[in-house]
């Protein structure tokens, strides 16, 4: 007879959520599937990721953001030019 079910590890035990249809001191053959899309799973998952989002080095050095903030700049503060702007009308 088969049988599956769910069940919580904690403790080095293995607990099922839901009671079991098997007689006292059965012995049984057991598989793990681990369930990638438990709130466990899924929150290790983000830990994980978000820990070697941490320790990553900047994708671009610093002298490269600089020549880039060069480059893009518009030379003077978005307000003038939105002063100006108004001052046309």
């Amino acid at each position: 007879m088969n049988q599956t079910t769910t069940a919580i590890y904690e403790n080095g035990l293995l607990r099922p959520i839901a009671p079991l249809d098997l007689p006292e001191h059965s012995e049984v053959e057991i598989t793990i599937h681990i369930n990638e899309n438990s709130l466990d799973s899924k929150v290790r998952k983000a830990l994980k990721l978000e820990n070697q989002s941490n320790q990553t080095e900047d994708v671009i050095s610093n002298e490269r953001r600089a020549e880039l903030a060069e480059l893009f700049s518009a030379g003077k503060p978005l307000s003038e030019y939105i002063d100006e702007d108004r001052e046309a009308r």
